[in-house]
């Protein structure tokens, strides 16, 4: 997929994002459509200024994407997921011990979820690993 093609898909998938916020808050459920409204409007806003600044580097002469850029935001990524990680077991931890017993434990789904991302994080682990 070129540029022009993942810039049309991106631009469709807020699109519809929009879309569905505002039949949200016609349907009356206010919170959850002006949270997606808004959260469209600034993904819009961000992705107007790094075109903006990349089109600017460009202008300059200058190369957007080295490898810094690449290593930046791995680390980033990184440490987004170890955080999430944590920040996820212990709010289970917590949440388990303490909070009150119901049917459905959310709980229980949350750490579901949460091991599921390990095993996903083990997989990838264990790819680049091999590969690198």
């Amino acid at each position: 997929m070129n540029n022009k093609h993942g810039s049309i898909l991106s631009w469709g998938i807020l699109l519809a994002l929009l879309t569905l916020g505002i039949a949200q808050i016609y349907q009356g459920n206010t919170g959850f459509g002006t949270g997606l409204t808004a959260g469209v409007i600034g993904a819009s806003v961000g992705r107007y200024i790094k075109n903006k600044k990349i089109k600017k580097l460009l202008a300059q002469g200058l190369n957007p994407y080295d490898e810094r850029v690449y290593l930046i935001a791995g680390k980033s990524a990184y440490a987004t997921l170890c955080t999430a990680v944590v920040l996820s077991a212990l709010f289970v931890l917590i949440g388990s011990t303490l909070g009150p017993q119901l049917t459905v434990n959310p709980f229980n789904f949350l750490g579901n979820c949460l091991a599921i991302l390990v095993f996903i994080y083990i997989g990838f682990y264990y790819s680049y690993s091999r590969i690198m």
